[in-house]
Order: structure tokens, then sequence, then C-alpha cells
């Protein structure tokens, strides 16, 4: 009788490891076949709800700017999060590489000069807040108005002193609407759609207008485009013609590249500085590279950037499920502070500009920074947060209000094509 259970027991023991690699294999099996069942359903999601109203390319004209909008929002926040920051980074430091505009950033000490690397993070702070809260916000929301009115009151005094160019604006405008769109194309899983595309270039139109950029230059703009895409091609073959044109090396290039790959490098400790380079060498176009004055970086960075673009495509594609709404990237808060109405930024590259202290724990790398080195110590980076009408230069802090209001009302009259704004035409 013992002899029986013993061997009962042994052949039992020996069947649980099978047991449990048959279990391993089938949820296995089952995972990859729920990510292949649901990895194209925002994509899908997006294409169902848009063809209630856009079945054709014909019926992209009649695209509202609260659609557009609402198509941004999805691929940037859950789809595609982590490309389209990085593009839009990138998209700025492409303009670091005209010399009218680089030579202008210098001459204002915002990006280089004593204590660069604090201005740097405090401009690019700027800009993010002007940038997020202009893009995931409503557009007919009373922070795009602001944002927007900001954003020009800052531009104008340099536009009016005739130290930045139309092209110039238009130029930077076309890399906010176009390289979201090159790098998902080349470094993400699937390309984006022509109604992605169109809801891009319906957008970014509606914001160049709002800036009061002009678009003479642009081919189509005699008789008009016939929907946001039409718009984005037109604007990507002058935006093309113009960078082959006006991006020459230059030596503000070169101050502006330097001080900007400080900020990215910042948080990296500073024996992995020069690999830090090396990647993001590799990472920017060869004219750019050209223009900044940039070593060539080694085939090593090249063929690894490479080989782990690649590898990321397949394991999001066949490993990932997609991301949920719950779990989408905040940029902006939804609501201010209710006892002091200021907002707080939510995220930082080198300095925590904006950001509420109170909401870092003991592991936050934050509050490494403040106890380990003194940067938090002997800088002020505005804990209590931002309210529009400050963000900026310290110079113009807090000024520029009568400007801005003006702007608002300007753009009061634009409420009128925000419906459709090709269908004007």
């Amino acid at each position: 009788m013992n002899t029986t259970s013993s061997s009962l027991v042994n052949v039992h023991s020996h069947d649980v490891p099978g047991n449990t690699a048959s279990w391993v294999v089938c949820i296995s099996i089952t995972y990859l076949l729920l990510v292949r069942l649901l990895r194209y359903r925002t994509s899908t999601k997006i294409q169902n709800i848009s063809n209630k109203k856009y079945t054709s390319r014909k019926s992209y004209t009649s695209m509202t700017l609260d659609d557009a909008w609402s198509i941004i929002v999805t691929i940037s926040s859950t789809e595609f999060p982590s490309t389209f920051s990085i593009s839009v980074f990138f998209a700025l430091f492409k303009t670091y590489g005209i010399p009218r505009v680089s030579a202008l950033l210098v001459s204002t000490g915002q990006l280089a000069g004593s204590g660069s690397l604090k201005n740097t993070s405090k401009r690019a702070a700027d800009t993010g807040v002007i940038l997020t809260n202009m893009v995931f916000n409503p557009p007919s929301s009373q922070r795009v108005r602001d944002a927007i009115a900001r954003m020009n009151y800052l531009h104008n005094r340099h536009r009016c002193a005739g130290k930045i160019a139309n092209d110039d604006m238009l130029y930077t405008l076309s890399l906010f609407a176009l390289e979201p769109i090159r790098w998902t194309d080349r470094d993400e899983w699937r390309t984006l759609t022509d109604l992605e595309r169109c809801a891009l270039g319906t957008y970014w139109k509606y914001i160049g207008e709002a800036m009061e950029i002009s678009f003479s230059v642009l081919g189509g703009n005699e008789y008009g485009w016939q929907d946001g895409l039409a718009w984005l091609e037109d604007m990507e073959r002058w935006s093309v013609a113009y960078q082959a044109r006006e991006m020459v090396p230059a030596k503000s290039n070169h101050t502006l590249a330097v001080a900007t790959f400080e900020l990215a490098l910042f948080r990296l400790p500073s024996f992995l500085h020069g690999v830090g380079r090396g990647f993001a060498s590799a990472m920017i176009e060869p004219q750019l590279r050209k223009a900044m004055m940039i070593p060539e970086p080694s085939r090593f960075y090249k063929v690894t950037l490479s080989v782990f673009v690649h590898i990321r495509k397949h394991i999001i594609l066949y490993l990932m499920l997609p991301r949920p709404y719950f779990l989408r990237k905040r940029w902006i808060p939804e609501h201010p502070d209710p006892k002091t109405g200021r907002y707080h930024s939510l995220r930082y590259r080198a300095h925590p500009w904006y950001i509420q202290e109170k909401t870092y724990s003991m592991w936050h790398p934050f509050t490494w920074l403040r106890k380990f080195t003194r940067h938090s110590a002997e800088h002020n980076y505005m804990p209590e947060g931002y309210v529009i009408s400050e963000v900026g230069p310290e110079a113009l802090r807090g000024k520029g209000a009568e400007e801005m209001e003006k702007q608002k009302q300007r753009m009061e009259s634009l409420k009128a094509r925000s419906g459709c704004p090709f269908a004007q035409w």
C-alpha cells in the first residue's frame, strides 16, 4: 500500500512541470492572439468613428477643428506618445540649424551665455507650456487662446523689429506638423493614416492663421487647399526647399546644439555623456548635423540605434497590448490649483520648472537632485506653478496683458472658420 502511494506521488510530481509548461504555452498563445486582435484597436476606432463623417477624400474638406484635435490628442497620448514627444523636441532643435534663427536666440542670451543650462531649461519649459496648452486643450477653450496670444506677444516684438522673417515662422510651423509624421513613419510600428495626417494639417493650419503666419509663399495659397492633407503636402514641398536653401553651417547653430545636448543629457551621469552625444548625433539628419558642425557619429552608434528601433517596432507590434485610455500620457493638468489658480507642469527635462514639489516621493529623481546637488538650493524653479501671462523671459514676466487681449479679440474672428476650416474655399 505504501509502495503504491509513493509511486502515485512520484508520478504526480513528474506531471507538474509538464502541466505548468502547458499552461505557460496556452497563456502565451492566448496573449499573443489578444495582442494580434487588439493592436490596431485605436486606429480602427478612429477610422470607424470618422467614417461616419469622412467616408472619402472629398469629405476631408468638411473636417472640423474639433475632430482634428480629437484625433491628434488620441494618437499623441495613447498611440505614439513617446515618438510624438521626441519629434516635437527635435522639431524645435531643427530650427536651430537656420543661422538667422540661431543668431537671434544666441543674442537674447536665452540659450547661451552665463547660466546657459538654466536658461536653456527655462526656455524649453516655457515653450513646452505654451505648446502643450495649444495642442492638448480643446481648440475653442480659453487656455488655447491664452497660449496663442502669449506666443504671439513673445514673437511679435522680434517680428516687428525685422529679426524674425515670416518664412522662419512658417518653417517652424511646418516642422510641428511634419516631424511627428516623419518620426512615426520611420520609427513606429505603423505609419499614420491619411485621415490622421489630414487632422494634423487641419489643426496646424489653424494655429498658423491664429499666429498670423502668412501662407502666401505656398503654391496653393492663391486658390486655397482642398483639405488639411493638401495643405500639408504643399507645406512639405515648401519646407523641404526652404531647408535645403537656408540650413547652412554657422557658429550660432553650433552654440545652440551644444546647449541643447547639455540639456538633453543632464539626467545622465557625466561618464555617459559621451555615449549620449553619440546616440543623439546618430538621430540627427546629415544636413542638420553639418549645419550645426557636429562630428559624424561612428558606425557603432548608427547601427545600434537602427537595431534598437527595429526591435522596438516588433516588440510593440507583436508583444504589447495597446495603451488603454486610463494609462494615456498626460501632458498638462486638467484644472488649476484651486487655492492659487495656477497650473503645474507634469513633466520636465532637466530642471523641474513649475513642478509641484509635494508631489514627489523619496524615490523620485527630483528628491535626489535636491539632496545631492546645489541646483534646487540655489535656484527657484517656481514650484508654485504658472499662469500663461507670466510665461517667457524674466524681463517679460507678467507683461503684455494689453497686447494679449487684442490678440484674443482677433482670434474671435477665426471662430467662424473653426468649424470646418477648409469648407470656406
